[in-house]
């Protein structure tokens, strides 16, 4: 990969934020269960979509946005990735760096 496709994705801290939302929702260091909660009544209201990520994470319907669990004492909280799909990459999944992908606290 070149060095020169710049920067592709930002990860938000479970903990510490930034604290960031998308319609309205907080996608930040919550209760997956209670976000999960929060996109399928958004979705319902406004006739849209929401999508789950292989681990199982819901989440915005957004090709930018995916839903990570970072482990915060014994519970896991979200954790949102925000990228742009670069050069030799199809979709954000192929955007998200391996250390996330591969090493992530899901």
């Amino acid at each position: 990969m070149s060095q020169a496709a710049g920067l592709f994705c930002i990860a938000a801290d479970a903990v510490h934020g930034p604290q960031v939302g998308h319609d309205g929702i907080p996608l930040v260091g919550r209760d997956l269960s209670e976000l999960e909660s929060d996109e399928i009544a958004h979705a319902e209201a406004v006739d849209g979509h929401f999508r789950y990520t292989p681990e199982g994470y819901a989440g915005p319907d957004d090709p930018g946005v995916v839903i990570r669990g970072q482990r915060v004492g014994q519970v896991l909280r979200s954790r949102p990735l925000f990228m742009v799909t670069r050069d030799g990459a199809n979709t954000e999944w192929d955007s998200m760096p391996s250390e996330e992908y591969y090493h992530g606290q899901s």
